[in-house]
């Protein structure tokens, strides 16, 4: 194992900085999600990588964790992820999670960097409580909230998707069974038909793909097991189509929906996100994360969050944090 850059000790509490550009396999004792491994930071960004660890003195394994990539001048935790900050373990209280955004806070000030963001995951992603924690510990280490969005989660339970959703979705949901269309997991993809496909989409709405095709070629390629393709097809025609991400063992982020226009009379998307819905019962996912409900500009549309609810969801928050060192 490579030594550390530097070293905080406070009483029984250990922090260590790792500065490389790739992120090192280190112990930690908790499940960490997809965005905080080694491969994933790895893969997705090429730059510089500052990687906080915190012990307490006698255990081996880090106790919580947090990576930085630069960004112009300001660290982001983490720059090419839907969201970073602290993870940490069940067992840790705000004190100690304080000592380690100190350390953060302690070496970047010396390096005249003006200021930290931490990207929070949805507040639905914390089955073990540590939500609250964190949230106490950034407000107890001065951060301030520069961001906060809804985010939209279905739930998984034993009871049939057609059960949680409303009337006019199971409607539209017999209608795309009806017309014959199909389900399935969209084994070894052509990544050019689904990033056109999913491009054709977004254009169709105005939106634009915020990720190019090289990046998500590299994340199904090195990801098969977390990055799962599920689509509706008419006979042989894909009509709609999903990008989910099994982000940790009780999640899966459904990341880049996209149908096709022309079939908006029937929704399509409502058959696609009971394929997952059913697809997370068999691997015994406990969340759906349906994503934030935000244009192009950054703006709430009130029009596809409500058809989220339509479809189960509920409501989590997702905020960012920064600090002006």
């Amino acid at each position: 194992m490579k030594n550390p850059d530097f070293i905080w000790s406070e009483n029984s509490l250990v922090a260590r900085l790792y500065i490389q550009y790739s992120v090192l396999e280190m112990p930690l004792s908790f499940e960490p999600f997809l965005y905080q491994t080694k491969d994933y930071l790895n893969v997705t960004s090429s730059y510089e990588k500052f990687s906080f660890y915190l012990f307490r003195s006698d255990e081996i394994a880090a106790r919580a964790c947090i990576h930085f990539t630069k960004d112009c001048h300001d660290l982001i935790s983490p720059a090419r992820a839907p969201f970073g900050g602290v993870q940490c373990d069940q067992n840790c209280n705000a004190g100690e999670i304080k000592f380690l955004l100190h350390c953060v806070e302690n070496w970047f000030s010396k390096q005249s960097n003006p200021a930290v963001k931490l990207k929070g995951a949805p507040s639905c992603y914390y089955a073990n409580g540590t939500y609250d924690l964190l949230s106490s510990a950034y407000e107890m280490s001065g951060y301030k909230v520069i961001g906060k969005c809804i985010n939209c989660h279905i739930p998984i339970s034993p009871s049939p998707f057609s059960m949680n959703i409303t009337a006019a979705e199971r409607r539209r949901l017999a209608k795309c069974k009806e017309s014959g269309f199909c389900t399935e997991i969209y084994d070894k993809p052509d990544i050019d038909i689904v990033y056109d496909f999913i491009k054709e989409s977004r254009n169709a709405k105005g939106y634009l793909l915020s990720i190019t095709k090289e990046q998500l070629d590299i994340l199904i390629y090195k990801f098969p097991q977390q990055y799962k393709l599920f689509v509706v097809t008419d006979q042989s025609k894909i009509i709609a189509l999903a990008i989910t991400v099994r982000v940790c063992q009780d999640v899966l982020y459904n990341f880049l929906p996209a149908d096709l226009y022309t079939y908006k009379c029937f929704s399509p998307t409502v058959y696609l996100t009971e394929a997952i819905y059913n697809y997370c019962q068999e691997e015994e996912i406990a969340v759906l994360d349906m994503g934030l409900s935000l244009d192009h500009h950054g703006n709430q549309k009130p029009g596809l969050l409500k058809f989220k609810k339509n479809l189960g969801g509920e409501e989590s928050v997702k905020i960012t944090y920064q600090k002006v060192l």
